[in-house]
């Protein structure tokens, strides 16, 4: 599956559609919820962009009672937060319940070294770092990496965790997954394996770079696929991601 597609433009939401639609029709054997990882060999390509705008697609094609989650693995940045805690989104999407705990009760993919600085009385769990908040218009949750909670000292570590995912797979249809760019995180080894398809996003203007080809490579080197790329003419850049889904 290739897909380009300019999906900053209203009349090519459908383009997205249709390959969400090739992705959802691959069903797991087990019935659970499906993982789709979105990643890029380069930043600025506007992976969080692209997670974003297929999540909220499949929030408009789920089943009713079925839930979609974005989980923002570029903890770093909080871009799907931040842009569902502004105003607009908030118009167009409804207003963000939560805080809700995202650890679901399991180790999650996130740990906090050490977990307790100073006072080892008040020991905090990894699951208080991340939350999970929801939409009230369409059924689509998001994560939050919490870094105001930090204490001088602390790190964050991004680990392996089936069974997260697997708990994940329990409440949700379809788990979006956005990570940072290859060229700046190393985290891609501890989820790529356990999805169900790894789509790489690209600048159109990158499509046939070496750098595109090493991506897909370094994920078969990972025990996963490339299955697609999907070619972005928005910049990373741009304002209002998201407006036009």
């Amino acid at each position: 599956m290739r897909a380009s597609m300019d999906i900053g433009i209203g009349e090519n939401a459908q383009n997205l559609r249709t390959v969400y639609e090739q992705l959802r029709d691959k069903k797991r054997a087990d019935h659970k919820g499906q993982i789709f990882v979105f990643s890029a060999a380069q930043s600025g390509c506007g992976t969080s962009y692209v997670a974003r705008n297929m999540a909220l697609v499949a929030g408009q094609s789920l089943l009713e009672g079925d839930q979609v989650l974005l989980v923002d693995m570029d903890v770093q940045k909080n871009a799907q937060s931040d842009y569902f805690s502004t105003p607009e989104a908030g118009r167009r999407y409804g207003g963000v319940s939560g805080p809700y705990d995202a650890s679901f009760n399991v180790e999650p993919f996130w740990k906090i070294t050490p977990s307790v600085v100073g006072d080892p009385e008040h020991l905090i769990s990894n699951g208080h770092y991340m939350s999970l908040h929801m939409l009230g218009n369409i059924p689509l949750s998001f994560t939050r990496f919490h870094w105001e909670y930090f204490k001088h000292g602390q790190n964050v570590h991004i680990q392996n965790a089936r069974a997260y995912w697997h708990a994940l797979r329990d409440h949700f249809a379809v788990v979006i997954v956005d990570t940072p760019a290859m060229d700046r995180s190393h985290i891609h080894d501890t989820i790529c394996p356990e999805a169900d398809a790894n789509i790489l996003v690209s600048s159109h203007v990158d499509a046939r770079s070496q750098a595109l080809s090493n991506a897909a490579t370094d994920l078969k080197k990972m025990g996963a696929q490339c299955s697609g790329v999907i070619l972005n003419h928005i910049p990373s850049t741009a304002k209002n991601y998201g407006e036009q889904i």
